[in-house]
């Protein structure tokens, strides 16, 4: 109980210190970086809305993993530990990627053993853990590109340090992955029953995604009836032709002379 006060105290105060330099950075004038902390403010926040959308409890180390991850990641852009401290680039990366992957196992663990999604051997733990580390390397390193392209900043330093950076995402990745594998052949698979303290298919946030399922459904079902009725079909590309303002007259001309063939 008191390691647990000790943890939950660790993670409240450095979510202040994130709220404070957020509030510096705009002072400062330094808006790329307060959308960078505003951002990994609401990252801490994932525990909580997986808990009150999904009924899913990460546990509070969990909490306080991601808070000093995207602390580290904000103190150090605030203060230059990027450019003055050699490696920190690659330690906030290593640290990040080793937390997004224990979430990531934790959530495939959830749905493979409590909502029992499917059946899938501990190779695929491992697997998985590693591919969806990698992906969530990539995505950072497109965000980073994407920063210096909008607002001129530097936050990427060639192709051989975006290299360095996957790669230590890459290790955190495999880490986590092997101790899966190796627990669940163990037959030490995580106690997940612990983490679920609901009906998670009767969450808000299941809901939401059975009703985003349920329009796809919807949508293909409407489109395989229409290929499958020349009327329905045909009504589609009429009003595709009338509506999307970038069809030329001679398109249209084209259109009408293939629907008379099509009706002979």
């Amino acid at each position: 109980m008191e390691s647990e006060k000790a943890q939950a105290f660790i993670s409240l105060i450095l979510k202040i210190f994130l709220a404070i330099l957020a509030i510096l950075t705009l002072l400062r004038g330094e808006f790329v970086w307060f959308i960078g902390i505003l951002f990994a403010l609401f990252l801490t926040l994932v525990p909580t809305i997986l808990a009150r959308d999904f009924y899913v409890k990460l546990p509070l180390v969990f909490d306080v993993a991601i808070t000093v991850s995207v602390f580290f990641h904000a103190i150090g852009g605030y203060v230059d530990w990027y450019d003055n401290i050699p490696g920190y680039d690659h330690f906030t990366h290593f640290l990040t990627s080793t937390t997004v992957s224990l979430i990531g196992v934790t959530l495939l663990y959830i749905l493979v053993f409590t909502l029992k999604v499917t059946h899938l051997p501990p190779f695929f733990f491992g697997f998985f853990t590693v591919l969806f580390t990698m992906s969530m390397g990539v995505i950072w390193e497109f965000l980073e590109w994407g920063f210096d392209m909008a607002f001129g900043t530097e936050l990427q330093h060639g192709l051989h340090d975006t290299m360095l950076d996957l790669m230590f995402d890459t290790m955190a990745g495999i880490i986590v992955g092997v101790i899966s594998i190796v627990r669940l052949k163990q037959g030490e698979a995580m106690k997940v029953e612990d983490l679920v303290v609901g009906d998670i298919t009767t969450s808000v946030g299941y809901k939401r995604w059975q009703m985003l399922r349920d329009k796809d459904k919807d949508l293909s079902e409407k489109i395989r009836v229409a290929f499958k009725d020349p009327i329905i079909l045909e009504g589609i590309f009429d009003h595709i032709v009338r509506e999307y303002k970038h069809i030329s007259e001679k398109e249209e001309r084209i259109w009408h002379k293939l629907k008379k063939k099509m009706k002979k």
